[in-house]
Parts: C-alpha cells; structure tokens; sequence
C-alpha cells in the first residue's frame, strides 16, 4: 500500500495499537482472563482484547493482546479459541472439536510426514478402534502400563456384550495380531505400516486443548525387521524424517534424549523422544519412538522362517507424533498478537488485503482478485479479504491467526504497479514487489522462505538460552524454578535411579526426563548432584506438561 493510500489506514491501526496497550494483559475485564474470562462470553473479544466502545457493531475493532511471556497458559487457551484452532464446548471432557482453520495446520504436518513414510517405503494402514480384552492383555508390561487409561465398551445397544472391548489408547495389540497373520518367511520382511488415526484415553488430569487430551489424533508407525540391526537403523531413518518435519518444516526443535527405565514405554526394551521446550519453560513431548526388541514378538508370536528353515521372533519398533507436534508449533513462534504459522504449515500463507477509498472502486479489487489467483496457480496458497471490515480490522485478524504474509494493494498501488508486503514476523520493513506475473510468484516465494528461516533461527536460539548445566543442589532448584531445563550430573538411568528421581522431584515439582544417548559422560569424578556417587549420565531435569 503506497503511502498516499495509507491516510484512513494509519488513524486505525494508531487506535487499534492503543486499544491493544491498554487492555488488561490477561483479559480480566474484557471477556478473557479470570475465573470467567478463560472461557470468555460468547462473542467476546479474546483476552487481552478490547472492543470499541460507543461504535455499532459494523465498527468494532478487535485486537488480541496477552503477554504470552507473562501467561502463557491464558495466552495458550485465548488464542486456541480466537484464531479458530480448537472449540471446547463439545460437552466431553477432553474432547474439542478442531476447527478447520487449526485442523488445516494439523493434517499439513501429517501430510508431510505420511510422504516422508512412503519415502521410507512404510505403507498406509488402517486398523480397528476395538480391541479384545485377550489381546490387551497378551503383552503383560504393556497391558499394566495402560490399565488405568482404558475405555472399555461393555454393551451392544442393551445386550452386554460377551467380551469386552478395550477402545484402543495406542495400536500395538490390533496391529500386532495381524502381523502374526501375515509374516511367515523372511521374504515377508520388513514388514513397514503406518496409520493416521485416533486414540482414546482416560485422562484424569486437566486436559488442554492439543497437550492433555481423551481423544488424541496422531500418527504411528509399526515396523518388524528378521534382525536387530535392521531394526535399530529403522529407527534411525525415522529421527532422521521427524527431523526434516520439525526442523525444517515445523521450525523448531528439541531434547532428544534416551527415557530411564522407570519411565520408558511398556514393554519396550527404550524409548527415545524428542522433548521441546515451550514458552512457560515446561518441555512437551512431541516425538515418541520405542524400540521392541522381540518382546512384543514372542507375546504376540509373530515368528518367520528364515533361509536356513528355522523360526526366528522379529525385531519390531514404533514410533508416532501426535497433536502436542502442532500445539509446540503453534507456541513456540506465537507472540503477544497472536499466532505466526511457518508458511509450510499454514492454512493460507499470504493474505492480501485491498485498500479500497471508494465503494466504486472495483479496480482494487479486481486486482486484488488476479494477484491471488496468480499465487494460486503457483502454488502459493493465498486468500483475498475483501469483507466490509476496515483494513485495520482486517490487518489484526490476521495478524492474530498468524499468516505469515500480508500483502496491500491500494489505488496507488495500482498506479505504480507494485504490491506492498508485510511478514508477520516483524523480521523486516514493509516494503513493495513490483507487481509483474514472471516476477511476483517468486518473489513471494523467496519472502515467505526467509519468513521460514527466520522463524526457524528465532526459535533454536530459544531452545539453546533454555538450557542451564547445573553441578549444586541450590542450582537445579532455581534452574527450574525458573523455566529452564537444567543439565546434571546423575548417577543411574536404570531403576536404581527412580529414588533419585523423586527426589528431584521433591526439590523442583520437575522430574528427570533422560540422557541423550549420543552424549559423552560427565568427566571422571564428577559426583551425582542427588547421591554424591559416580555420575555416569548428564540428565535433563525439569517440569513438564
């Protein structure tokens, strides 16, 4: 929008930014924040937000405004809510419904990962939900470590039904009947699913919108190889695919450490996951990935023939990230005026906005029109508001639902033949593209690739500043009582270890996530912070969601 157009623009978003600043930071008057502002009124502004007073309601301005550093819970919930990601007024506990907006940025990154599984050779599936109470319980470690999480189906309309049926809380058990069925000889390996799909579980905790759920929508994958090597560089081939789909395409990354053996995954012989790092300084877990061994194997007798005409157990992994993968995404770049989706996530990645003087003039618009369809067909995924609402309007609602390019066209505009853009990372000024259809894609393009890398830079720098190595005692406790994740010393990961645990646990409300794997040990004679005894590992200490 050249500067001649700006005049009406200008006094609007000056107003709105006023609006902005004085507003309660955690929304306590204005339909947010406090005992009734987390669930706000209906139709209210978002926490944080202010309404115009005194205006019709064509008029009134919204603006989003919670300090996500200050209150990152409010900020989370306001913004689920605000920018259209999640609606929690479906009346079961820990069940919302994902609206279309959010679920676009959920299934983008499902969709990438479901190309980096073909890539990978690892096949779509589908199984049941229901799985019979027997099949639970065949893996004994498994089935006591999610006992206490099951949904059982009893009744068949009012007939009680013979055998009980567990909804499934992770899909080892369907999945792993079938295998027996299907592997018979080595030529049957490796045998590679995966499947898109939703789990349930009975969670007796606070549940959160995409962090704490009943219903988890997620992606798993199962694999059995004839050896363990086979298997190990499976898993290895997997980090490397969640790699490119947090890193490159997500924009953020994590703690990728082994769990201790207190705290692995039933019945797998480790568990390795990615454990990021959010805003409030608890870390999430958005990668899980297990390796079996031949435990399941043998509970399940999924056995082959190898050449020499012997049955051998497979070797089986399983690996999977869930919604937690999108509300770290969603997090980890927002700020206090909303949300910034990476432009490979998101739902539209470029807004254009016609600054239009007159109702007559239907020029701007029209051009508006042509510049969207350009981006369209090169693959630019663009939208065109040309509501009634105020360009100043229009800026902030989508400022706040984070897409991540905005681009103004004004009457000027039009005269000079160039398009004005605005990233909305902040990370540089707003400037014009000459509006030329060879040229403009591209140059789109290359702005919503530097968005990309700078969201990516940002973020990585605020993972490293939220680590802290700690040798004392008096260290962990502030560490952690402060947001970080703190480094130690530590004696054991295997069960001997859990008592020093709680005590950790005891000192911070955190706990001992693991070690990474691929990290040297301590020097010799570094003492254990909790026991004083030999420290073997560097853990990783904090709280967690």
């Amino acid at each position: 929008m050249a500067d001649g157009d700006a005049k009406q623009v200008v006094e609007e978003v000056k107003q709105a930014e006023k609006a902005a600043e004085a507003a309660p930071a955690e929304g306590k008057k204005e339909g947010g924040g406090g005992k009734k502002g987390k669930k706000g009124k209906k139709g209210g502004a978002p926490g944080g937000a202010k309404k115009g007073e005194g205006k019709n309601k064509a008029e009134e301005k919204v603006t989003f405004s919670v300090k996500k550093n200050e209150d990152f819970n409010e900020w989370f919930e306001q913004i689920i809510r605000f920018a259209g990601i999640m609606d929690k007024r479906y009346p079961v506990k820990g069940m919302p419904v994902f609206n279309p907006y959010g679920f676009a940025v959920h299934n983008r990154l499902m969709n990438i990962l479901e190309a980096e599984w073909e890539k990978l050779s690892i096949e779509k599936a589908q199984f049941p939900l229901l799985i019979p109470r027997e099949f639970f319980e065949l893996e004994g470690e498994f089935a006591k470590g999610f006992e206490e999480e099951v949904f059982w189906v009893t009744h068949g309309g009012l007939k009680e039904l013979d055998v009980q049926l567990a909804m499934r809380p992770t899909s080892e058990t369907p999945m792993y009947y079938m295998f027996s069925q299907w592997i018979r000889s080595y030529r049957d390996l490796p045998l590679k699913v995966h499947q898109t799909c939703s789990v349930f579980r009975h969670e007796t905790k606070q549940t959160r919108p995409l962090i704490r759920a009943r219903e988890i929508h997620w992606n798993e994958a199962h694999t059995c190889y004839s050896t363990e090597e086979g298997a190990i560089q499976d898993l290895t081939d997997a980090w490397k695919a969640y790699d490119y789909l947090i890193k490159d395409c997500a924009c953020f990354t994590g703690l990728i450490l082994r769990r201790p053996k207190w705290d692995k995954f039933p019945g797998a012989e480790y568990t390795d996951v990615m454990d990021t790092i959010m805003p409030s300084g608890r870390v999430l877990q958005t990668v899980g990935a297990h390796y079996l061994g031949q435990k399941f194997a043998k509970s399940f007798d999924i056995k082959f023939l190898n050449d020499k005409k012997e049955h051998e157990f497979v070797y089986m992994t399983c690996y999977g990230v869930s919604t937690r993968l999108t509300a770290a995404t969603l997090s980890i770049h927002g700020d206090d005026k909303g949300l910034i989706i990476p432009p490979r996530l998101a739902r539209f990645q470029v807004i254009i906005v016609p600054i239009v003087m007159k109702k007559s003039d239907k020029s701007t618009i029209e051009k508006a029109h042509e510049i969207g369809a350009l981006l369209l067909k090169h693959g630019i995924r663009s939208k065109v508001d040309d509501s009634n609402q105020r360009p100043g309007e229009k800026f902030y609602h989508w400022e706040m639902k984070g897409v991540p390019l905005r681009v103004e066209i004004g009457p000027r505009d039009l005269k000079n033949g160039v398009v004005t853009v605005v990233a909305r990372d902040g990370g540089v000024e707003k400037h014009t593209l000459d509006f030329n259809e060879d040229t403009l894609p591209g140059a789109v393009a290359e702005e919503l690739e530097a968005v990309q890398d700078r969201l990516r830079a940002t973020a990585f720098a605020f993972h490293e500043s939220r680590v802290k190595t700690c040798m004392e005692k008096e260290e962990l406790i502030d560490a952690v009582a402060n947001g970080f994740v703190a480094r130690i010393p530590f004696h054991s990961m295997d069960e001997d270890g859990e008592a020093s645990d709680k005590l950790v646990h005891e000192w911070t409300m955190g706990e001992v996530r693991g070690h990474d794997a691929k990290e040297a040990p301590p020097p010799e004679g570094t003492k254990c912070i909790v026991t004083q005894k030999e420290a073997k590992y560097w853990a990783y200490a904090c709280k967690c969601y």
